[in-house]
């Protein structure tokens, strides 16, 4: 599987209000395979964001360089435009960037910009509204008139009705209910799957990121402090918590476990896991 992003010795700095110049990222390097999900990680003002929008061009490196599918991104400086169309960017609460006055029309912005028209432009937005889970009712309709949850998978529908290559989520579950969640992540799935993408998600929320994610990567102080296997990082809960961050919740839960019971596993972080692992403990003393 080939790399589609290499980062490396990125470094990008901005003067503060005392004029003093300050790293919001200090020598990050690492790769991403074709059709990973990335789970990125960190306490505010850790870097994510600052990252995050050097991936399709939105910040340009103070050093270092961004390679998508092996081309430095700012090789041709007049071309970044197309980098945003391969490499799409959902910033956190989205809705709050619908403006069209439907929800066709909203969808069908980013494609339009690149150029689609006539029935390819429809096919484009139905394609994705079928990814996304939206009627085709709903075309008509303000999305100014939706639920929260549903102007959120609008929102998200329209950067993933441009097809990009890598998909860049910023707190895509932010201040949704679990129903909302359960939703934004199976939409992330369909969409990795059917257009064979790459996806990289910043969350707070680390049950789903145990649940979604390939691989994590963790920002502390404007450095890459951890990229690995959600095992081998969730698996480092005392380095986490130094650092302000914390493992899943159920993780926890088997760690209070443990102080009465010493044989209990914690490397355990998805509820479905737990469940089948404490069904089979339970099943095992019945069997004592």
């Amino acid at each position: 599987m080939s790399n589609i992003i290499e980062v490396n010795n990125l470094c990008y700095s901005y003067d503060g209000d005392a004029q003093i110049v300050k790293d919001a990222v200090h020598n990050v390097s690492f790769t991403v395979k074709s059709g990973e999900i990335i789970g990125i990680i960190g306490h505010t003002g850790s870097g994510k964001s600052t990252l995050i929008q050097h991936l399709n061009g939105l910040l340009k490196p103070s050093s270092g360089e961004i390679k998508i599918e092996g081309k430095n991104i700012w090789e041709e400086p007049k071309k970044i435009r197309d980098i945003r169309f391969k490499v799409g960017l959902v910033f956190q609460y989205p809705e709050y960037q619908l403006f069209e006055e439907t929800v066709f029309s909203d969808i069908a912005f980013g494609p339009k910009n690149m150029g689609l028209t006539g029935d390819e432009l429809v096919g484009r937005v139905e394609k994705i509204c079928d990814v996304v889970g939206i009627k085709r009712e709903y075309f008509e309709k303000s999305p100014f008139d939706l639920s929260g949850g549903e102007k959120r998978r609008v929102a998200i529908a329209g950067v993933m009705a441009m097809e990009p290559k890598v998909l860049i989520l910023d707190e895509p579950i932010a201040g949704l209910d679990p129903k909302g969640r359960r939703e934004v992540i199976e939409m992330v799935r369909r969409y990795r799957q059917q257009f064979d993408a790459t996806v990289l998600i910043v969350s707070h929320n680390m049950e789903d990121m145990a649940v979604l994610a390939d691989r994590l990567l963790v920002m502390n102080g404007g450095k890459l402090e951890m990229f690995d296997t959600v095992y081998n990082v969730f698996s480092k809960g005392d380095a986490l918590k130094k650092i302000g961050l914390s493992v899943p919740m159920v993780t926890r839960v088997l760690n209070t476990i443990k102080e009465k019971y010493s044989g209990v596993r914690t490397d355990i972080f998805t509820i479905d896991d737990a469940v089948k692992y404490l069904c089979e403990l339970s099943a095992g003393d019945s069997n004592a």
